[in-house]
């Protein structure tokens, strides 16, 4: 389908070093309806040549087994020496071993001339970045990072070159700044792109070994960058380059950063979050401290990204990286929303509570759950126990005033001839709730609200749609259940496409300044699609939200963590 996860808040591309030839363009992550990300991870490394040790001249090579994981990648991918036989000896040990001076030619023997030459620019940067060779006056170590981050970007087939370069670099490095630098941007390199299905064995194996040795000074380091390469090699990493302040916090060896995500009722969570931390990990630490420890439940809880410029929202995707999204001006903000509400409810923690009950309070407040329209006289009644049970769970004591009763009630014109039949009726439920404590009231107000027809569902309000029969404005429903057009009036159902009928949608930016964007929904049968719009200002959010239902309509049950 056409929705792709590539639709981050801009961000300004960071500066590009001119280098001997130019730079393709960015490799963009796939979407859930583009191809595999295998596809960023060839299972074999294009554009250069393996030699197998069984061909070559058995003189050339010692009869020790290979010094380590690394020059065993060496010996069969590696370039010839320049005396035309495969590197051995002496020669493997250079090549897999810290250098005090620039390569002459890339590690990796590519066929085509561009690669050595970018590996060689490549291998120049790192060793200013290490600080063992003095950095051009015109280069600050910052840019260093940035040129060597962005090429393995940007240049796919450079990845397991720049690998075995760290690699190297930090491999019986004896200065310690030098070694501390390398294995710090190891960590980084490991987490922003991963290397070929080809290295990834010697890489994980290399960094195993490490990991297990208590006496090796970087042992932690390499525990690191092993899950971050782990994480990469899974999500295909990050998408962005690191933004200017956290270029500058990684080069001041701070990996982390905390972060408030707000909460429903205008609460925040504060959050340490890692360069590599994605929005699946913020969501399990936040749903343990709620109690719940299900996979599938912590799945129907979604971090919501909202620029703050325009008020652009769009939910974020399990495996979207968290600093991919956050800009140095502080325009953006994340909060945190349940989307779907496929389990059933508990309320054994107060967190768990509090989450549920204002979220579903702004929900009910803004229309967008409403009380059924057949309610008739006793819909009076409802909105004024839902009224009380909301001045319970504030612990006030005072009857409050007409007016202050109206911040109770959903903001609409038809209520406000009702207001006294309203406040009559509150009083009466207040007299009934007086032993009810904040907790059990909103306990209350959460059961009320789940018997809603639209309960469960995320809702909303289309200026137009095309679908016949449609009225405008129309109020949409996205839910498990489908695509859902309801008249917001009578509350009658219009029209269905249920989730597993929904082929594609795309967004589409309006024609004119002062429009609203549009979302086109294929449905239906593979063979002849038939097609929705919807117009409406939360395009982008419906859209998206639309995508993470119909993933989870896709994944197999997953079991408890």
């Amino acid at each position: 389908m056409r929705l792709s996860k590539n639709v981050p808040p801009p961000r300004d591309a960071p500066p590009r070093i001119t280098v001997s030839g130019p730079v393709s363009g960015p490799v963009d992550r796939p979407g859930p309806e583009g191809p595999s990300r295998e596809a960023s991870r060839p299972s074999s490394v294009q554009g250069f040549t393996q030699r197998s040790a069984a061909s070559s001249d058995p003189s050339s090579i010692e009869e020790a087994a290979p010094p380590s994981i690394m020059a065993d990648f060496a010996m069969k991918y590696f370039r010839v020496a320049t005396t035309g036989l495969p590197i051995s000896g002496r020669s493997l040990k250079e090549a897999v071993h810290h250098s005090n001076v620039p390569i002459q030619e890339s590690l990796i023997l590519y066929n085509d001339p561009e690669l050595n030459d970018l590996s060689l620019v490549c291998f120049t940067y790192l060793m200013e970045f290490m600080g063992d060779i003095p950095a051009d006056k015109n280069s600050s170590q910052s840019d260093c990072l940035n040129y060597i981050l962005l090429l393995g970007k940007e240049k796919e087939l450079l990845r397991d070159e720049i690998y075995c370069q760290v690699i190297k670099q930090i491999t019986d490095n004896s200065t310690k700044s030098s070694s501390t630098a390398g294995w710090r941007l190891l960590l980084l390199v490991t987490g922003f792109f991963p290397c070929s299905a080809l290295l990834h064995p010697y890489v994980t194996r290399h960094l195993n070994d490490i990991s297990e040795d208590y006496e090796h000074p970087y042992q932690e380091l390499a525990g690191v960058s092993l899950v971050n390469l782990q994480k990469s090699v899974a999500l295909g990493g990050r998408r962005n380059i690191p933004s200017h302040v956290e270029m500058e916090a990684i080069l001041a060896g701070k990996n982390s950063r905390c972060i408030n995500i707000e909460l429903p009722g205008g609460a925040e969570f504060p959050v340490k979050i890692q360069s590599f931390s994605v929005t699946v990990d913020v969501l399990t630490q936040f749903c343990k401290g709620m109690g719940i420890l299900e996979v599938t439940e912590m799945k129907e809880f979604s971090i919501l990204v909202k620029r703050l410029q325009d008020g652009l929202v769009r939910p974020l995707h399990a495996d979207e990286y968290l600093f991919d999204f956050l800009l140095d001006d502080s325009s953006i903000s994340l909060s945190l929303r349940r989307i779907i509400w496929g389990a059933p409810l508990s309320f054994n923690n107060d967190l768990y509570i509090d989450f549920h009950y204002w979220q579903l309070l702004d929900e009910y407040l803004s229309g967008k759950l409403m009380l059924p329209a057949h309610a008739g006289g006793s819909s009076v009644q409802q909105m004024a126990e839902l009224a009380a049970l909301q001045h319970q769970a504030l612990g006030l004591q005072n009857q409050p005033s007409l007016p202050a009763l109206k911040d109770f009630l959903p903001s609409s014109d038809d209520l406000r001839h009702k207001a006294e039949e309203i406040q009559h009726s509150f009083q009466a439920q207040i007299a009934a709730m007086e032993s009810l404590s904040p907790q059990e009231a909103k306990i209350r107000f959460i059961d009320f609200l789940t018997s809603l027809p639209l309960f469960g569902s995320n809702t909303f309000l289309a200026q137009k749609v095309s679908q016949r029969g449609c009225p405008s404005p129309c109020m949409v429903s996205i839910s498990p259940d489908g695509v859902v057009f309801i008249n917001p009036k009578t509350q009658e159902k219009i029209f269905r496409i249920p989730l597993a009928d929904v082929q594609s949608m795309q967004t589409i930016r309006p024609k004119k300044r002062g429009k609203v964007p549009a979302v086109d929904i294929n449905y239906g049968n593979v063979a002849k699609f038939k097609k929705v719009t919807l117009h409406l200002k939360q395009a982008k959010e419906l859209c998206h939200i639309l995508a993470l239902l119909m993933e989870g309509l896709m994944e197999p049950a997953t079991s408890s963590v």
